[in-house]
């Protein structure tokens, strides 16, 4: 074989190995396969996100049940919700006797709804991490968005069974464990609203939210209502 034709052999066979070796790169590596728990969380996610990607604002009713191992029964109210996009949360109770929770960037608020009575002093968010932990999770259980703002700094875990449900729980080295158990969600079958809330807390209490009568975008008048 001439050195010529040779040479050409080489070069043709170097310029295979190069188109190979472009094919090789351009190729998309094997996806991961999806573990079952991470199917379970994203159709969870979707069927929550369903209802609250519509969200800019929201009113609702709710019925509250507090217990606790230092309560001789359970205390049972009802009230109104409303949140408004991004970050407000109001829950206001029925009745001068109750009292009504804000939620803002600001901090936490819970003022009672008779003017005569003293507002509960509530610390900073700085100086309360638990509080503030369970206060974005609240909030973004409502909020519009992809549920990356709900499930951030906590670990999740979806409970088995026919219920669509959505637990958050404190990270393993947060000081909001202290107070904080989990906050549970669960959901609508069809629409993915939520329908209830349960905070757990760390020495067996528990705080419970019934949500009923979801009415999503209306009008200004009807957010004030709970909001002032």
């Amino acid at each position: 074989m001439s050195r010529v034709s040779r040479r050409g052999l080489l070069i043709s066979g170097a310029s295979g190995l190069a188109l190979l070796g472009a094919a090789l790169a351009t190729r998309a590596a094997p996806a991961e396969p999806v573990s079952r728990d991470q199917r379970r969380l994203d159709n969870r996610l979707e069927l929550w996100g369903a209802f609250a990607r519509k969200s800019q604002n929201l009113v609702a009713r709710y019925t509250s049940t507090r217990s606790s191992p230092l309560l001789l029964e359970d205390l049972v109210g009802s009230g109104s919700l409303a949140y408004v996009s991004p970050t407000t949360l109001v829950m206001r109770d029925d009745g001068a006797t109750g009292s009504t929770t804000r939620i803002e960037p600001s901090g936490v608020a819970i003022v009672p709804n008779d003017p005569s009575l003293p507002q509960r002093p509530m610390p900073k968010p700085a100086n309360a991490p638990a509080l503030r932990w369970l206060a974005d999770r609240l909030v973004a259980s409502f909020a519009p968005g992809d549920g990356s703002a709900l499930i951030a700094n906590a670990r999740v875990e979806v409970p088995k069974g026919s219920t669509p449900r959505l637990s958050l729980l404190p990270p393993r080295d947060s000081v909001a464990r202290t107070l904080i158990r989990s906050v549970t969600l669960t959901l609508d079958q069809v629409g993915g609203a939520v329908i209830r809330v349960e905070v757990a807390e760390s020495d067996g209490g528990k705080f419970i939210l019934q949500i009923s009568d979801h009415r999503q975008n209306v009008e200004p008048e009807l957010i004030a209502r709970v909001l002032d």
